[in-house]
């Protein structure tokens, strides 16, 4: 198993869509102008920074499943291909490491302005419904124009993060090129490491395969020699048989 930075920029969507989705709470949160639409609110983003946590999680065991599938051996691993798709394969962990480290530092800061967001909200519903109570309700046009008001900012605010949000995954973007081209020297390095391994083993075939030739051929001479000592033996007993024959009669 190895990592595919296509695997990384679809957490990253997907945590964007939902990042977004709590900043977008985050200024309604601010607007709101009860109880009911302040605990309403608050669960929402609730909800959203669980989906950010199980997200997080998700991206977390991906990375404990590389490391149980990781297996080593030099002779699977002999190969270019090989050697290529393990060095991108690391480099591809770094990145996902690095970024998933991001992202909780991120959902960290998310979970600070949402205490602070709600924080000020119950406070300024409290001041304004001691306002009410003091010196009656506003008029409407007062309450359009504030609206208004808080409609631009919230826009403006939201704006100023997904540009924000953007320009980081740029930088993480360029930052994954720039390591991929550091890597180009070494994956040559080790190309040329293979090619000199291969041809070692090219000459050791070699050799293994004269070694084989001579062992054949001892093994015949070895025969031919036994051959040879049998027949002279043969032709000695017969010729001393023969001798012994002839004094005899």
């Amino acid at each position: 198993m190895k990592f595919k930075m296509g695997d990384l920029q679809n957490y990253l969507n997907d945590l964007l869509t939902i990042d977004c989705e709590i900043q977008k709470n985050l200024q309604h949160l601010l607007i709101v102008s009860s109880e009911d639409a302040l605990e309403k609110k608050s669960n929402e983003i609730k909800r959203g920074i669980r989906e950010f946590k199980e997200k997080l999680n998700e991206m977390k065991d991906y990375t404990e499943s590389f490391n149980l599938n990781e297996s080593s051996g030099f002779l699977s691993k002999i190969t270019r291909s090989s050697l290529q798709s393990d060095a991108e394969s690391n480099s591809s962990k770094e990145v996902f490491i690095n970024q998933l480290q991001i992202e909780k530092e991120h959902l960290s800061n998310i979970e600070n302005r949402f205490r602070n967001a709600y924080l000020s909200a119950k406070i300024k519903i409290e001041q304004n419904e001691r306002e009410l109570l003091f010196s009656g309700n506003p008029s409407q046009d007062e309450n359009e124009v504030i609206k208004r008001n808080l409609t631009n900012q919230m826009i403006v605010k939201k704006s100023n993060q997904l540009s924000s949000k953007f320009n980081e995954v740029n930088r993480q973007l360029k930052w994954i090129e720039n390591q991929t081209s550091d890597l180009l020297p070494d994956l040559k390095e080790s190309s040329n490491s293979i090619k000199n391994v291969q041809q070692d083993f090219g000459l050791m075939k070699s050799s293994i395969s004269e070694g084989k030739r001579l062992l054949v051929r001892l093994g015949r001479r070895e025969f031919t020699d036994k051959l040879l000592i049998i027949l002279s033996l043969c032709f000695f007993f017969s010729v001393v048989f023969y001798i012994v024959w002839k004094r005899i009669f």
